[in-house]
């Protein structure tokens, strides 16, 4: 799963942590400049420097203390560098060079943005078993918004890994970066073949969930019967739960003591055919029975999925029950 990254190349004029120097560029047309535009929109140059481009003052402050020392640390004239961001290299540019290796239309006087080095690949299967229980498995997503707001609703729901399987965005996409709020340096990420993710479900004893729509009325949707058939499937939703052993909180411990990797696929597409036939359907109840609505955004679905999985549900239950 490992590949091994090329050397980084970056900016050309480097400062050591014993001298830091300013250096300042003005113009568009620097290569500095374009180099920094580059790693926002070329995942092969990226993979060819080990480096990605963070945008967003927050956001570099934020992973600072994971990344440091930052490649190059880049602000707008007149900011202040505070050395609680280290960095190789601190760089000062006008508001039109920094619009352009952003790609901001407007940047606010705090902006920051900085070189960072790609982590390395996670090894997953290098995990002793028993210690993978929460998995996300990502299969051809390519939208950069929903594939880093997935990493970042599995970081905060505590899901301990996240699988790029075939067909996927590259995570370090400056969509992906922001949408996952730095998330996808956080998580450990691993990049693999369909033989690989099966390797390590088998490795770790995991149960795979696919990710479904909602089928409940879908049968019958030409012989003017939608209605009772979407009542007829939430009836049984409400039989199978008066069916389920012992309480909710016994219920989702069960669910959190079982080691589960969560399948999700791109919309419209889904699940490929091997992956899916290597899983168990699971899907969200809709309101009459998907009539409504055909289907969920996959983070929404992902999202409700894994907190279900999590064991956040019972305690919110219970707050909710103290209204």
């Amino acid at each position: 799963m490992p590949q091994a990254r090329s050397p980084a190349r970056g900016l050309t004029v480097r400062c050591t942590a014993q001298s830091p120097q300013v250096i300042h560029i003005s113009s568009t047309a620097n290569q500095a400049v374009k180099h920094c535009v580059r790693l926002r929109e070329s995942a092969k140059y990226r993979g060819e420097t080990g480096s990605a481009l963070i945008c967003g003052r927050d956001l570099v402050q934020e992973l600072a203390p994971l990344l440091a020392p930052m490649r190059a640390l880049v602000a707008l004239d007149g900011a202040a560098l505070s050395d609680s961001v280290p960095s190789q290299r601190y760089v000062t540019v006008t508001p039109p060079v920094m619009q352009k290796l952003t790609g901001l239309g407007t940047c606010p006087p705090s902006m920051l943005a900085a070189e960072v080095a790609l982590p390395q690949p996670a090894d997953l299967l290098r995990t002793p078993r028993g210690q993978l229980t929460r998995v996300l498995a990502l299969d051809g997503i390519q939208d950069a918004g929903n594939l880093g707001t997935l990493c970042r609703s599995a970081l905060a729901l505590g899901w301990q890994a996240v699988v790029l399987l075939p067909g996927c965005c590259d995570p370090f996409n400056d969509k992906a970066i922001k949408a996952s709020r730095g998330a996808v340096f956080k998580l450990p990420l691993a990049q693999c073949s369909l033989e690989q993710w099966q390797q390590l479900v088998e490795a770790h004893g995991l149960l795979s969930l696919a990710a479904e729509p909602d089928r409940g009325s879908s049968s019958s949707s030409s012989d003017g019967n939608d209605w009772q058939a979407a009542a007829a499937s939430q009836q049984q939703q409400a039989h199978a739960q008066e069916g389920l052993p012992g309480s909710l909180e016994g219920v989702q411990q069960r669910l959190a003591d079982l080691p589960v990797c969560l399948c999700l696929g791109a919309e419209g597409q889904g699940l490929s055919p091997a992956v899916l036939q290597r899983c168990r359907p699971v899907s969200i109840p809709q309101a009459a029975g998907g009539q409504l609505m055909e289907s969920l955004n996959v983070a929404a679905a992902g999202a409700i999925l894994m907190f279900a999985l999590s064991r956040g549900a019972a305690p919110l239950l219970a707050q909710l029950a103290a209204l």
